[in-house]
């Protein structure tokens, strides 16, 4: 048998080294992607992606989205660039301000786009869009109005996301609730948190059920789910009962784990996944975006039970409990060309091609982040998973950020606020009233 083979091998190897038919054997070259959007393959350029996606899913999705858009966009070479998330769009500024510096595309905070447009930090992309006639109408509405600012676009929507409620079966089992029915209103929640706490010996929390600000959420969201709109007629209202309800229910959870400095405490003691606090076991509940499934799914997390035995987490999705009114909010990101890029023209067919639909699908079947494309995330891939086909529905309750040209950062007087809430040092009424005349004061004067 050795002979045979060695044999066979050698006769394949001569084959292999002789021309076909008298024709010099050549590389074969990849065949052109059709992207699904109109692309312009003769324009040429090498152009720098800022991002900040630095884990292994997603910058492993980005980087595949790179390859396809190059064999559609041979002449165009992309070099991506990871930022910290805190500091990609300060040192963006900075080099727009400096004149030299920015890169080519950055991955933008879509709400926040509007206000970097009326900075004049993005170039405006709509003689761009009116030149290649792009279809606008295919994307979420929300998310491309959150491009605009004064009628024109600054960027291309690239993923949306909704925040959902995410929670350990597991962990429901085992403290004997049925693990198909999550909470659906606040005093549910309050009520399942009672059987899920768990405390050790010595007094200290070895487990909790849920607090209102683990994971991607803020008290914006669960004001709205205590069926609060903040904007209205132009004007950001925060002083409102409604408001006050939803931060003194926070404060509740606060209190009911020993206070801020404990909260706080508990909370350093996690890490990114697989190390954060839902799949360590530690926090039952968590209210994150989408595309925390597609880490669930990637690190299959387990963890180790009350009578020490250890069991894979079997996790579903709800809507986040509400008072009242069912509600999430979707932020997400856009493709952009900072003002002063070099090369404008290859950005933009690279924008154009990594915010196509083609794109957008595999983006999605490898984050789990949500298309703005609205065909896309209606995948048959992605739409055989019944968690995806939640996301989606989730989605007709979600709304985006509302933009308001005299105060666009108008939540930071409250984001600066909270801290003194949560820790007893004042309380909401006082804590609204002071953001909200700090917020009428701006608008009046500006």
């Amino acid at each position: 048998m050795l002979k045979k083979f060695s044999f066979a091998l050698v006769v394949l190897l001569v084959i292999t080294s002789v021309p076909l038919f008298g024709v010099a054997a050549q590389e074969s070259t990849p065949a052109a992607i059709d992207m699904g959007v109109s692309l312009n393959p003769n324009v040429s350029g090498d152009i720098t992606l800022w991002h900040f996606w630095a884990s292994p899913i997603r910058h492993t999705g980005l980087e595949r989205i790179i390859a396809m858009c190059h064999q559609a966009l041979p002449n165009i070479n992309v070099t991506d660039v990871v930022k910290p998330f805190g500091d990609i769009w300060t040192a963006n500024i900075a080099a727009v301000a400096a004149g030299s510096g920015m890169p080519d595309v950055i991955v933008e905070d879509r709400p926040r786009l509007a206000a970097a447009a009326a900075d004049g930090i993005e170039q405006d992309l709509q003689p761009y869009i009116d030149r290649d006639n792009l279809d606008t109408s295919r994307f979420w509405p929300f998310t491309w109005d959150q491009t605009l600012y004064n009628g024109h676009s600054y960027g291309l929507p690239f993923e949306t996301d909704v925040r959902v409620l995410f929670y350990n079966k597991t962990l429901f089992q085992q403290a004997g609730l049925d693990p198909d029915k999550p909470p659906t209103t606040w005093d549910e929640l309050w009520a399942d948190a009672d059987k899920l706490d768990a405390k050790n010996p010595d007094g200290t929390w070895n487990r909790i059920a849920f607090f209102p600000l683990q994971g991607n959420i803020g008290p914006d969201v669960w004001a709205q789910t205590n069926g609060y709109t903040w904007v209205q007629d132009g004007r950001p209202v925060v002083n409102d009962p409604k408001v006050v309800d939803t931060l003194n229910w926070i404060k509740k959870w606060v209190d009911r784990y020993g206070g801020w400095s404990n909260i706080q405490a508990f909370r350093a003691s996690f890490g990114a996944p697989p190390n954060d606090a839902f799949m360590s076991g530690k926090v039952a509940m968590v209210a994150d975006v989408a595309g925390y499934a597609s880490f669930l799914n990637f690190y299959r997390p387990s963890i180790t039970l009350d009578d020490g035995s250890n069991a894979r987490i079997n996790w579903g999705v709800a809507l986040l409990p509400n008072n009242g009114t069912p509600s999430s909010t979707s932020g997400g990101f856009a493709l952009s060309i900072p003002t002063g890029a070099a090369n404008p023209d290859a950005a933009w067919e690279f924008i154009k091609c990594a915010t196509g639909p083609v794109a957008a699908v595999s983006w999605s079947r490898d984050t789990y982040a949500i298309p703005t494309d609205q065909a896309a995330a209606r995948d048959p891939v992605l739409m055989a998973d019944p968690n995806w086909q939640f996301f989606i529905q989730a989605m007709q309750t979600s709304t985006g950020g509302t933009f308001v040209p005299k105060y666009p950062n108008w939540g930071e007087q409250l984001d600066q606020r909270y801290e003194n809430i949560w820790n007893g040092t004042t309380t909401p009424e006082q804590a609204l009233q002071d953001a909200q005349q700090a917020i009428d004061q701006t608008i009046s004067s500006s």
